[in-house]
């Protein structure tokens, strides 16, 4: 059976689910609407879709299971609820909203009308993270007792950013970008799979900081959210995480996980392919960690061409997730209740107070069958 998709919102970050959307024959997809004509437009004829003149159009179309909001994080929320008012499910960019309030909407919301909704990242369904996940229950480094995440993106505001345009000429919404700040838009890269494979965090104690203010074009001035965030995570299963996020350090992806056991290692959180290493406990001497030694993956990730930004993921494997889940009548693995409780962690770690305790709870998704 096939699903109906539709996408609101054809800027920068269309190209990433689009290209990757023939992977996936059991996704149609219907049609796009953006507020801004031209990028519609664009989009709709390069990939030779109905363009849909407003939102309303688009949940009229009977054909449309599933509303892929790809609108700016500011955006998130209204677009999810009216298309859960209309009776669609939704797939949603990160993060869920901007508020605690809004995601509690909306998750209140889709349940009481008996809709889905699951939220991006997708790194979680990755071969990469789905194999270190797979070592960590096989028991491979003893019990996982630290975490070191990293999501330094190097610094954005050297790079010529200006220049930054998808296929269909949608420019990289920099203002969005630089004011929004790095933890909103990245933290979830580590954060959800984290969380997806260790639970709930419970205590969060963070710093932040502006380092760079000055990242717009000359003459042009905007509001510039924090461009280093570092912290402390308690999980309740009693685990600790330092989870760092730049883009003023050169760039650095990693995942580290330390078990009493061994260290596993992911190199790039962004890259479904990206390696998997692990070093086991030698014995009692100075160099107690024999050689890295690259763990196989659960399954080979067939990648096909390189995305902008260093981006190697299958963007709408979230989508197909969904329309699983739909069809299976099951909580998606990317659930709306995970990714508010992503968002109550990522706030956290920009809030001035420095210590923050997080109350919300979720299911832990299963892994894939194939992982298993």
């Amino acid at each position: 059976m096939r699903t109906g998709v539709a996408i609101v919102g054809c800027g920068f970050v269309s190209d990433f689910y689009l290209r990757k959307l023939t992977d996936h024959p059991e996704l149609v997809l219907t049609g796009v609407h953006d507020r801004i004509a031209g990028r519609s437009a664009a989009v709709g004829e390069h990939q030779g879709v109905e363009v849909y003149e407003t939102l309303s159009d688009l949940l009229s179309d009977d054909r449309v299971h599933i509303v892929v909001n790809l609108t700016n994080p500011s955006s998130h929320a209204e677009v999810t609820l009216t298309a859960l008012a209309a009776g669609r499910h939704v797939y949603s960019e990160k993060p869920l909203a901007t508020s605690i309030a809004d995601g509690k909407r909306i998750v209140a919301e889709a349940e009481r009308r008996d809709l889905l909704v699951a939220c991006a990242p997708a790194n979680i369904l990755g071969e990469a993270f789905q194999t270190l996940w797979r070592e960590v229950r096989n028991g491979t480094i003893g019990v996982p007792r630290l975490v070191h995440a990293e999501l330094d993106d190097g610094a954005v505001h050297l790079m010529g950013y200006q220049d930054w345009h998808n296929t269909t000429g949608s420019p990289w919404p920099y203002r969005e970008e630089f004011g929004a700040g790095c933890t909103v838009e990245h933290a979830a890269y580590h954060l959800a799979p984290l969380t997806a494979m260790l639970g709930p965090v419970r205590q969060v104690v963070a710093d932040h900081a502006t380092l760079m203010p000055d990242k717009f074009p000359p003459g042009e001035t905007g509001v510039v959210g924090p461009d280093f965030v570092t912290a402390s995570l308690s999980f309740e299963g009693g685990t600790l995480t330092r989870l760092t996020c730049s883009v003023v350090a050169p760039p650095d992806r990693s995942l580290t996980v330390v078990g009493d056991g061994g260290v596993l290692r992911l190199d790039n959180c962004w890259d479904f392919g990206s390696p998997v290493t692990v070093r086991t406990i030698a014995g009692r001497r100075s160099d107690y960690l024999r050689e890295a030694r690259e763990v196989e993956h659960a399954r080979p990730y067939l990648h096909h061409e390189r995305y902008l930004a260093n981006h190697r993921m299958d963007f709408p494997r979230g989508i197909a997730e969904l329309a699983a889940a739909v069809g299976g009548q099951r909580v998606p693995r990317l659930s709306a209740r995970h990714a508010l409780h992503v968002l109550e962690v990522t706030l956290a770690m920009t809030s001035t107070t420095g210590v923050t305790a997080i109350a919300s709870e979720f299911d832990q998704p299963e892994p894939l069958p194939w992982a298993s």
